[in-house]
């Protein structure tokens, strides 16, 4: 009896976890993030961000410009012009930068101009280095970083909203891997269902013939044969439609859709302090993120406030001559140095700005304490969730139990005639359904889990 029932439970394990199949829950992840759509619009927005802090960047490169002109005027002299013929040459080349870490602003030109007034030519030839350093308004090129500093936040933030969108995209993908798992489970049962439900209908017929039944019996196993088949197709339907959908997401053929997953696989939730991790996840890092934005864009709006004064310095040198490199050789130089400020009266349109701000900062804060306290209720709320349907699936498994020790003292008294048959059918139709219920529960079990592995950023 105990050796016929661990034969029957061995081969009832070994039906559940063997699809045969070839394609695993991380085959079908691999696939997903290798050629899905939805994926790769999230890896283009993460180098869009890239490319966006490159550009917010360049302010700091050299900037050169350069402009050539010819003027020329011809006729007789007049009182408001004492010449008849002036043609004058000229160029200048210049080179600009800003200093990224002090917010200086340093440039360097060059000028060249050639003057011909009634054939008698001059020329003027000039070099000059200007630097203006800020001293209290962007103090260490704290405005002008503030495009570069928050492209590079920015850049930060999509990276782990692009891990958390990911994330969601495969946990709902995943849901639908174990819909199909359950699905097929069902189609399976079903079936079963379906051939007990005809043997039980067969056996009927022959004791109607035999008059040991009324004809309502027939009837009523009739009705039950033709309800098992209506679920039985409506379950095939249901497996093809997902086998579908799931096959069209990764562009295979539904035919390759067979899924290899153990819908009853137990797994270990380790305790973890919930206060601990909080800091670490990306919903909370995310609004970390945008704080740190709003933080850093109120640093320049309370700068602004400030004076604008600037240490200016300007080193000149000219030349005259009537060629261009001989211009070189007689420098004159000069210099000047000294500090300009500018105060704006006012200032509304900046405290404003900055009042704004600090109201975007304050909602900013309440909005994490919001996700913080929410996250942490989830966490706790899936632990006792997949915990409790871990417990139902022990009780409907130690069911099981019960049920193919009935099975197996129906077929002993069937085959030592002591049995009737249709109570053998019987004890194989409660077993397969007691199979329905323990794939439900272990259904909710497995999308549990994933569920809160997505939460804890465990998926991926």
């Amino acid at each position: 009896m105990h050796s016929y029932r661990n034969n029957l439970l061995i081969l009832l394990l070994a039906a559940f976890s063997a699809k045969g199949s070839a394609i695993t829950v991380n085959d079908y992840t691999s696939a997903l993030i290798k050629t899905h759509p939805y994926l790769l619009q999230l890896t283009l927005s993460e180098k869009e961000s890239l490319i966006e802090q490159k550009a917010a960047d360049t302010y700091t490169d050299w900037t050169i410009s350069s402009s050539v002109d010819n003027t020329n005027t011809e006729g007789d002299d007049i009182t408001a012009r004492l010449y008849n013929d002036l043609n004058v040459t000229s160029y200048e080349v210049s080179a600009n930068k800003t200093n990224k870490k002090t917010g200086a602003d340093i440039s360097l030109k060059h000028s060249w101009s050639r003057k011909n007034q009634d054939n008698v030519i001059t020329g003027a030839n000039a070099i000059g280095f200007g630097y203006s350093l800020p001293l209290l308004q962007n103090r260490g090129g704290l405005n002008d970083r503030l495009g570069v500093d928050l492209a590079a936040i920015e850049v930060l933030l999509q990276k782990v909203m692009r891990a958390e969108q990911s994330e969601d995209f495969i946990a709902s993908m995943n849901n639908q891997l174990i819909e199909l798992a359950f699905a097929q489970e069902k189609e399976a049962i079903y079936r079963k269902q379906l051939s007990y439900a005809s043997e039980q209908l067969k056996l009927t017929e022959q004791k109607f013939n035999n008059g040991l039944v009324e004809r309502s019996d027939v009837l009523r196993e009739q009705e039950t044969k033709l309800g098992a088949e209506q679920q039985w197709h409506q379950s095939h339907q249901e497996l093809q439609i997902l086998k579908q959908e799931l096959a069209s997401e990764i562009e295979i053929t539904p035919s390759e859709m067979s899924l290899e997953l153990n819908l009853y696989q137990l797994h270990p939730i380790a305790n973890i302090e919930v206060k601990t991790i909080l800091p670490s996840l990306r919903l909370v890092q995310q609004i970390q993120l945008q704080r740190q934005k709003l933080i850093r864009q109120n640093q320049s709006l309370n700068n602004q406030l400030l004076p604008s004064v600037n240490f200016n310095f300007n080193l000149n040198s000219q030349g005259e001559a009537d060629s261009y490199f001989d211009g070189f050789s007689n420098h004159n130089q000069s210099w000047a140095f000294g500090v300009e400020m500018v105060h704006p009266l006012g200032q509304n349109k900046a405290n404003l700005d900055l009042a704004s701000s600090k109201v975007a900062l304050s909602r900013l804060n309440a909005r994490l304490r919001e996700v913080e306290m929410k996250t942490s209720q989830q966490i706790n709320s899936l632990v006792e969730k997949i915990n409790l349907s871990a417990q139902m699936m022990q009780m409907i498994f130690e069911q099981k139990l019960i049920s193919a020790d009935r099975l197996a003292e129906e077929e002993l008294k069937f085959t030592n005639a002591r049995g009737q048959k249709s109570a053998l059918i019987a004890a194989k139709k409660s077993l397969n359904m007691i199979n329905l219920s323990y794939a439900q529960a272990a259904t909710s079990y497995q999308k549990s889990v994933v569920q809160y592995r997505a939460l804890i950023d465990q998926l991926l």
